[in-house]
This record gives C-alpha cells, structure tokens and sequence, in this order.
C-alpha cells in the first residue's frame, strides 16, 4: 500500500491480525510497519554497495513523520557514503553475538544460556531484530508465568533484558527495545531453615536418586556451596582435599576484585566426590561436555520423598550455615566456608586462607546433621545410571 503520510493518516491505520505496510509516496523507500500491536515502526530502505537493507528509524507516533522523512533521507545518504557492516537479521543473532562477546566476562553466562535455551529461543529467537518490541517481552514474561511462575518469568526477563541494551551500546540496534520492560514479580527475603530432623530427611532422600542428581544433592548440602558452583564442579578444580571454586564463578558485586573461593573437603564429601564416575570435565553430568542443571523438578521429588516442604535449594545453603554455628562454629568462619566477602579494614591486612578452620567446621556440619548410614544406605548410595 502506497500513501501521502500525514500525522492524521499514521494515526488511523489500524492494527490487523496480520501486519501490514504502508510506503511513502514522499519519500522513496520510507516504510511504516503496523504489526498485530502496537507501536508502529518506521523503516527505510537503503542501498549498501550492491545489498539492499532496512533500517529501523523509530516508532510512530515518537518519530513525527516530518522527522521519519528527514532521517531517511539522512541514512540513504549515509548508506552510500559508508560501507556498513550487515547488523544482526534475527534475535538469535543477537545473542549469539551477546555470547561471543560476554560470555567470558560472566559469572552467570550459565543461567544466561539456561533461560535463552529453555524459555527465549523458541518464543522470540526468529523474531527479526527490526521488529522487537516491548510487547514480545511482556508476552515471554506471561508466557513463563503461566508454564512455571511469575518468580521465574522475571527472572528470565533480568537475565536477558541487559542483551539488549549492550545490543543498543554496540549499534547492532537503533534503540533497547526493553528498556522500559518491567521485571514484575521479584524475589523475597526468605529465612526459612530446616529442622535438623528435616534436614536428614531430605539427606535420606538423596539416596533415592541416582547419580548425578543424588550425589549432587549430597555434595551441595555438606559444602554449603551455591547450586550453581556445586552443578558446575569440575574435576580439574579438585586438588587432593580442596575444592578451589575459580574467581570468575565467584559471585560478588565487585567482579574485577572478587578472589577463587577454597573449599576444604571434610572426609564425607572427599568420599562422595571420589566415588564419581569420570565422564567429562564435570563431576555431575549426564552428557559428559556439559553440566547438570537441577532445578524445581529434583527439589519436588526431595521434598515428597522427605515430607518436607516450603523449601529452595538456597534454603540448604542457609540451614547448612546455622548448624555449623549451633555446632560452635564461630560466624566468621562460617561467613569464611560461605565465600562471603570480608570487606573490614582488617581484611586488607589479613590474607591468611583459613583452610584448616573451614574444613573442620564442614566437619562439624557433616557430624552435626547426619546419621550414620546403615549398610543398606550405603549401597543405595554407590548406585549407577
């Protein structure tokens, strides 16, 4: 469809089921995309050399249509006076360059990969890079809240929403178009702790799935380590009895200066690392080149088998913490074995590493909440996939 634009005519175009165009009559190659929702996009054909590409101008009605002509006018003259690198056709594209260029850098490009390959690819990943709106995200976002939770659909939209804006740094788009895309749900404090005689039931229940799932379960909760580290463990990060988890998987809000965590290994998870099959780089794997990604499906399956409830695998984390100080485990070696950072004046001073400490307090973690396991426990718990 062809049209002498006008502010009054861009206003009335109606959005349909099936997105349409309208060209300028002024303007030679001067587009106006009206999708299924709003906003309306203003693009402009140019020539590079012997290709033909669109540039995305703007949204109507932000981008006047006086403006939307001078602009084009301003990228066919820049189309042919420099040669441009072709920009990313797809969101996919996209991320794969997000991923070349971040992925190195991030401490949690795991959980990034995670959501993109269990959420995003499918639902936005064809989507042209031109077109992406705010309204794809709101969609992904009720679209994850409706399959999982509103918990875990912003924390798809927190992972990937920084895409787009170190996209928009790099010009390979014109503007972010989730810039202005709300997480909505977000996480609590929670202080939730399990009763030691909740905390061996669900150490009981370990046993009932087989490796990697349950010596994993075992190993995050007798290192009192984050999910992510212990699902990542890797054999070349284990040295004799110390689990050095490297820098860049530290989390902390300082990256640059953040330290590789040591974990000293009591006798019990020595044990459990050491009876693990050597199928790749990773300790707990299914697939031998990548690790596991345990998520709410292990945590039901621990929970009905233990009769526990209302609980996170963070959770773990924190009740690991508490019974290591109810067990006199003094808290700033408790904060030490956590990896938390000790930003006091005195720790510019002190660099001593603290190994022999921690490891007796994961001791008096693994002495303090387990049972000794009976002879039948113990073969449930060298059982093989």
């Amino acid at each position: 469809m062809k049209m002498r634009l006008n502010e009054s005519q861009a206003l009335k175009l109606k959005h349909k089921d099936k997105g349409y165009e309208v060209r300028d009559e002024i303007v030679r190659g001067l587009v106006l995309r009206v999708g299924k929702k709003a906003p309306k996009v203003w693009e402009v054909v140019v020539q590079q050399g012997k290709k033909r590409r669109r540039q995305r101008l703007g949204t109507f009605p932000a981008l006047s249509v006086k403006d939307a002509r001078k602009n084009a006018e301003a990228a066919k003259e820049s189309a042919r006076t420099f040669t441009m690198v072709d920009g990313p056709k797809t969101v996919e594209d996209i991320f794969e360059a997000y991923k070349t260029a971040r992925q190195s850098q991030m401490r949690t490009w795991h959980d990034v990969q995670s959501v993109w390959d269990n959420w995003a690819m499918e639902r936005i990943g064809h989507v042209r890079a031109t077109d992406l709106t705010i309204h794809h995200g709101l969609d992904l976002r009720a679209h994850i809240s409706a399959k999982s939770s509103p918990l875990r659909a912003g924390s798809v939209i927190r992972y990937l929403r920084p895409m787009f804006a170190w996209a928009a740094d790099e010009q390979l788009i014109d503007d972010n178009p989730w810039a202005r895309l709300k997480v909505g749900v977000s996480a609590t404090s929670r202080d939730r702790v399990l009763s030691v005689g909740e905390w061996n039931a669900v150490w009981q229940a370990t046993y009932d799935q087989q490796y990697p799932l349950g010596p994993f379960s075992r190993v995050l909760m007798l290192s009192a380590q984050r999910i992510s580290n212990v699902a990542q463990m890797r054999w070349d990060e284990i040295h004799g009895d110390v689990w050095t988890i490297p820098r860049e998987k530290v989390k902390s809000t300082r990256p640059e200066s953040a330290a590789a965590h040591e974990v000293p290994l009591s006798r019990a998870l020595a044990e459990i690392i050491s009876e693990q099959p050597r199928l790749g780089p990773y300790v707990f794997t299914t697939k031998g080149d990548r690790p596991i990604s345990p998520g709410s499906k292990l945590k039901k399956r621990l929970q009905l088998a233990s009769e526990t409830s209302d609980w996170r695998f963070h959770d773990l984390r924190r009740t690991a913490a508490t019974l290591m100080t109810t067990g006199k485990v003094l808290r700033f070696i408790v904060e030490r074995v956590l990896g938390h950072t000790d930003s006091s004046v005195t720790a510019v001073y002190d660099r001593a590493t603290y190994r022999d400490e921690k490891r007796e307090a994961l001791e008096v973690l693994s002495a303090t909440a387990l049972p000794p396991k009976s002879d039948d426990e113990a073969m449930r718990g060298v059982k093989r996939l």
